[in-house]
């Protein structure tokens, strides 16, 4: 009978080699995409795109390549492929859900949203990936999508939701140990900071973490990119255009060594901004040129109409308002409106301004609905732009009319920054006294003025500090307490343990001793007619006993940390393969149909103790036997599932009730008493099985079995070679 067995099980084996061969080149393009360093994407793609076209693979394994294929587009600029990647996964996942990758799919997709320039479809997949990540569990994923979308609020200028997201980042990020995470995280926080006009403190943070990854063994030239560009950012709102140019260029070089085409043309396209602002034309000519170019190869649409806008801001310092005004009404054609209402603004009034200067009656008409939507950014530019062309018209007085009130509004905007800078101060408790300083600012106001304010924010500040004291203090004893809470309710539910273990002990003594005492009565007083059959009942009552105290001596050795384990590397095919000739005989039976199926590759090793591994499968064997109804079935199966190895135990019927199955695992726990007892079981078989499968790092639990009966799966981890 068991020779049969083994000849199924190898002839099952060669059925499923296709299948296997399959699930090599899954297991190989899983492992390069997931590897450190850079990557041969175009390969990857190319193998995402056989494995997708074939019938192959599994659901969670179709998921898999679905994400990480539309990631290296993304990487690869291949966006409008990227898209469709990313709608097919979605429709995937729809049929297949998974939260973990329904989060990674919206980080994507915020990803690919920002690289277009997408902002509300950015904020909405960013916030969707913090919440799946947050259900999952998956703490790196969770700062990423923190930071990125604290990246979008800060553009749309919501700074205080920002600035909460961009602290859960680090938070997070610390809580996993990942330092790359934190810095990315520092990025995003001076970023805000300069938003909300802090350059001072955003310089600090940016220069902090410069330092500290030029001192890294191994520098991440990506990151170290991105925190000279963010630099150069601080640096140009500072209006230090010289050592805004310096961070970009290395910014760009940077960028070269990665070979990232579109990061080259957007450094190229800042860098030219700065050469316009210095106004060195020719320079910020030939950088704008070459951003153009680097964009075309990546097909940017977006980006190519911001360099083409670029070339029209060049022209029209230049004065070429012709040309000026041809490259920016095609630029403006490439920008999306609704996705990009400031950019295509800012376009607009630059194209009002060169108009300005040919064609007063166009500017004047395209510039006058824009005052009331537009940006208050532009707002100046575009009043002077229709002083510009009521004064070529000879409209004087409605010329001088824009330029009062262009004079005005800039009036108005630098006391607006005086009071968003001195708000920023106030709100950052750990600047305190520095609002002193800013007193400075407020020239002509009288002196008795001045130290009232000072000692109002003097005051202010004492109060904040106060009041964070007084939270910090209550939270800590409120944290006290419920730690103390918890130790009590620990407590109890182990002397409750304690006690129920101890009861369920004396019964199960009880009732064999019980048995053992009228029998011994009755062969003391000749009640029983057939001595021979009383003695073997006392014999296997004797066994049962045995058996019952090996197994609580056990499960004792195990809870006090002394069940010691000889862990030795084996080649786990062969093992398991050893492992089901040794139980051959406790299978081995005519009304029972026994299946084993070995689908592990050769190479695959696991470290383990043997003998109690033999253990584990003599009680499993033991239990699918007694609790199966004649004829029935028996399937075994070993196959290999990430980095775990997994084995199966699957018989027929009866089952279990999903309240008993929920408890096989607990001491002394039967589900037919009367029959367990007939059967010598003790209660504590699956107990035992437990905890020698926890000592090998695995996991094990039961499920209701397709074949009607019960399913145990435990698994093993694989040693790394």
């Amino acid at each position: 009978m068991f020779k049969r067995l083994l000849a199924a099980s190898i002839l099952t084996i060669i059925t499923t080699g296709a299948s296997v061969a399959a699930s090599d080149t899954f297991k190989q393009y899983k492992t390069l995409s997931e590897a450190q360093g850079r990557k041969d994407r175009v390969a990857l793609l190319k193998t995402a795109s056989e494995l997708l076209q074939s019938n192959t693979l599994s659901p969670e394994q179709r998921t898999y390549v679905l994400h990480r294929s539309a990631l290296h587009l993304v990487r690869e600029n291949q966006f409008e492929h990227a898209q469709q990647r990313l709608a097919q996964l979605e429709l995937h996942l729809k049929d297949f859900p998974d939260v973990n990758l329904q989060g990674k799919y919206h980080w994507v997709s915020g990803d690919l949203a920002l690289l277009l320039g997408n902002t509300q479809s950015a904020e909405f997949h960013f916030s969707e990936a913090v919440a799946l990540f947050k259900q999952t569990n998956d703490m790196r994923m969770l700062s990423h999508a923190h930071r990125l979308l604290a990246n979008v609020l800060s553009e749309k200028g919501d700074y205080f939701q920002a600035v909460s997201h961009v602290f859960q980042a680090k938070d997070t990020a610390l809580k996993t140990e990942n330092v790359h995470l934190f810095y990315a995280a520092l990025s995003t926080e001076a970023r805000i900071y300069r938003d909300f006009k802090q350059f001072d403190k955003a310089l600090d943070v940016l220069n902090q973490k410069l330092q500290f990854q030029e001192q890294q063994p191994k520098v991440n030239l990506a990151h170290l990119s991105s925190t000279y560009f963010s630099l150069a950012d601080i640096y140009q709102s500072l209006s230090d255009h010289d050592a805004a140019l310096s961070a970009l260029q290395k910014s760009y070089e940077l960028d070269s060594q990665l070979n990232d085409k579109n990061y080259m043309g957007v450094s190229q396209l800042h860098i030219a901004q700065q050469y316009l602002q210095l106004s060195n034309v020719p320079a910020a000519t030939e950088a704008v040129d070459r951003a153009l170019a680097l964009f075309k190869e990546v097909n940017n649409r977006h980006n190519i109409g911001q360099a083409e806008a670029t070339q029209g801001q060049i022209k029209l310092a230049s004065n070429q308002f012709e040309e000026a005004v041809e490259l920016l009404q095609t630029a403006l054609e490439k920008i999306n409106t609704s996705n990009n209402p400031q950019l295509y603004s800012r376009y607009q009034s630059l194209l009002g301004q060169a108009l300005s200067h040919i064609r007063p009656h166009a500017a004047i008409n395209l510039l006058k609905p824009l005052l009331e939507s537009t940006d208050e950014q532009f707002r100046i530019r575009i009043l002077r732009s229709l002083s510009r062309a009521h004064k070529q018209l000879g409209e004087l007085e409605l010329a001088l009319s824009y330029q009062e009130q262009a004079f005005n509004y800039k009036e108005q905007l630098t006391e607006k920054d005086i009071t968003t800078r001195l708000e920023a101060k106030k709100f950052n408790s750990e600047l305190g006294l520095k609002n002193i300083e800013v007193n400075a600012l407020q020239a002509g106001l009288e002196e008795q003025q001045q130290d009232t304010k000072t000692r109002t924010v003097i005051l202010a500040s004492a109060i904040i500090v106060l009041t964070n004291f007084l939270l910090l203090f209550y939270l800590y004893h409120l944290k006290r307490r419920r730690v103390m809470e918890k130790e009590a309710e620990l407590l109890n539910q182990s002397l409750n343990l304690k006690q129920q273990l101890l009861a369920d002990v004396s019964h199960e003594l009880r009732t064999p001793l019980t048995v053992l005492k009228l029998n011994i009565e009755a062969l003391e007083y000749n009640l029983t007619e057939d001595p021979k059959s009383t003695y073997q009942v006392l014999q296997r009552r004797l066994d049962m006993l045995n058996t019952l105290i090996a197994d609580i001596y056990e499960l004792a050795q195990a809870d006090t940390n002394n069940l010691r384990l000889e862990f030795e590397t084996l080649q786990a095919s062969a093992l398991f393969d050893e492992l089901i000739i040794a139980i051959g005989p406790i299978i081995e039976s005519p009304d029972l149909e026994i299946s084993y199926l070995n689908q592990l590759p050769e190479s695959l090793q696991v470290e383990c103790d043997m003998s109690r591994l033999n253990q584990v499968f003599n009680n499993l064997a033991r239990n699918s036997i007694h609790y199966t109804d004649r004829p029935g079935k028996i399937k075994i199966s070993v196959f290999q599932q990430h980095q775990t190895v997994v084995c199966t135990f699957e018989d027929s019927a009866p089952g279990v009730s999903s309240h008993a199955l929920s408890k096989l695992f607990d001491r002394l726990y039967r589900c037919d008493k009367s029959r367990s007892r007939d059967l010598g079981g003790s209660g504590l078989g699956l107990s035992i099985c437990e905890k020698v499968i926890e000592l090998h790092h695995g996991a094990i639990e039961a499920k209701h079995s397709e074949l009607g009966g019960v399913l145990i799966r435990f698994t093993l981890p694989i040693k790394n070679t």
